[in-house]
């Protein structure tokens, strides 16, 4: 069977998933076959959890053909996208996503060893990037942070203040006069966090 999934990431009434609809309605008209069933969805939200494509995702059986207008609509991000990508070839389920060269010409999807290596290098590429994300991400912290220091901001969490009655009592251990246990139980909290707070002061 071909399944169509459309989605938009927004619930504002200006974004439909008219135009993915109608680039693959196009699509299954140019290369005469018949779409058995579209499955359209608005969904918001970080991670892959969308009502809609879960239960497309479990009626999908191998063989069947998945027809999406972007490849980026199967995830949030990079990792995303490769994980779908990696669960459907091994579920013998083909995607077909009109933004990729290659992965959009119907005669070559239908053959099975050209299919499988546009998929293993569109998995490759897609870690890639995946990873690119990862290291910009990451330089983009450093780099905030070296302008944070530079401001002379203090990074991470605030030192607490500590209680004056913890501090007296501390001064007693100190002093031999408490040991931590009888200490924290003046306190009336545990002999843990007795610890985290002395070792605030």
């Amino acid at each position: 069977m071909i399944f169509a999934y459309c989605r938009v990431s927004t619930n504002k009434e200006t974004q439909k998933t008219d135009r993915q609809v109608l680039a693959i309605q196009e699509y299954s008209k140019a290369n005469n076959f018949i779409i058995d069933e579209i499955v359209e969805e608005i969904y918001s939200g970080k991670d892959i959890d969308r009502p809609k494509y879960n239960v497309l995702r479990d009626k999908l059986r191998a063989g069947d053909v998945l027809l999406i207008s972007d490849i980026d609509r199967l995830g949030r991000n990079a990792q995303q996208v490769i994980t779908e990508c990696q669960y459907y070839n091994s579920q013998n389920i083909k995607i077909v996503a009109l933004d990729i060269p290659l992965l959009n010409e119907w005669d070559k999807v239908n053959d099975d060893s050209i299919y499988k290596m546009i998929i293993d290098i569109l998995i490759t590429l897609k870690a890639h990037l995946a990873q690119q994300e990862r290291e910009k991400l990451v330089q983009r912290i450093n780099q905030g942070l070296d302008v944070a220091r530079a401001q002379g901001k203090q990074l991470g969490r605030r030192k607490q203040t500590v209680d004056k009655e913890v501090i007296k009592v501390y001064k007693r251990v100190q002093s031999g006069e408490l040991k931590k246990v009888e200490a924290s139980k003046i306190l009336g909290i545990s002999r843990q966090h007795f610890d985290r707070l002395i070792a605030q002061i």
